[in-house]
C-alpha cells in the first residue's frame, strides 16, 4: 500500500525552498547554543531562508536597532541578556516591531502564557518540530501582513 509512504513524504515537502518564497520574512535567531544554532540555521535554510544568528539578547537587541526583521527567534535562556529582557528593549524600540517567538526548552502552558505576558508574539518548544515551526512562520507572516514585494 501506498498510504505509509504518503504519510512520510509529508515532512519532506515541508522542508521546501519555496516556501520564503510563499511566506517572505527577514529573520533575526537569538541563540547562545552553537547546536540549536546550527540547528534552526539548517532548518531554516531548508525553507529558503537566510536568517540572521545573535549570540544573546544583547546582541539581538542591537541588530535589530540597526535592521528591521520581521520575525525574532528568540532564545529564552541566554548570557549576557535573556530573551525575556531583550524582547522588553525590542518593544521599548520606536520601529516597526518584528513577531518574536520565544524559543524553549521549557514545554508547559503556563510557560507559554509567561512568554506571551513578557510581550512575546508567539511560543515554541525546543527541540524544534519542523511543522509547528512552520505553522508559526505562516502566522508571523499573516499577522504582519507582509507582502510577497518584501524580500526573503
Amino acid at each position: 500500500r501506498k498510504e505509509p509512504v504518503q504519510a512520510e513524504e509529508k515532512p519532506v515537502n515541508l522542508l521546501s525552498t519555496d516556501f520564503a518564497v510563499e511566506y517572505p520574512l527577514d529573520i533575526l535567531i537569538a541563540e547562545d547554543n552553537p547546536v540549536n544554532q546550527m540547528l534552526i540555521q539548517r532548518i531554516l535554510d531548508k525553507l529558503g531562508y537566510k536568517a540572521v544568528m545573535a549570540q544573546n539578547g544583547l546582541e539581538a537587541v542591537q541588530k535589530i536597532s540597526e535592521k528591521l526583521y520581521n520575525v525574532v527567534l528568540m532564545d529564552i535562556q541566554m548570557p549576557e541578556m535573556d530573551g525575556f529582557e531583550a524582547t522588553k528593549h525590542i518593544r521599548l524600540l520606536d520601529i516597526d516591531q518584528p513577531y518574536i517567538i520565544a524559543m524553549t526548552a521549557n514545554a508547559l502552558a503556563e510557560d507559554r502564557d509567561i512568554c506571551l505576558g513578557q510581550g512575546m508574539d508567539n511560543y515554541i518548544s525546543k527541540p524544534m518540530k519542523l511543522d509547528t515551526l512552520v505553522a508559526v512562520l505562516k502566522e508571523a507572516w499573516l499577522k504582519k501582513g507582509i507582502t510577497k514585494a518584501v524580500k526573503s
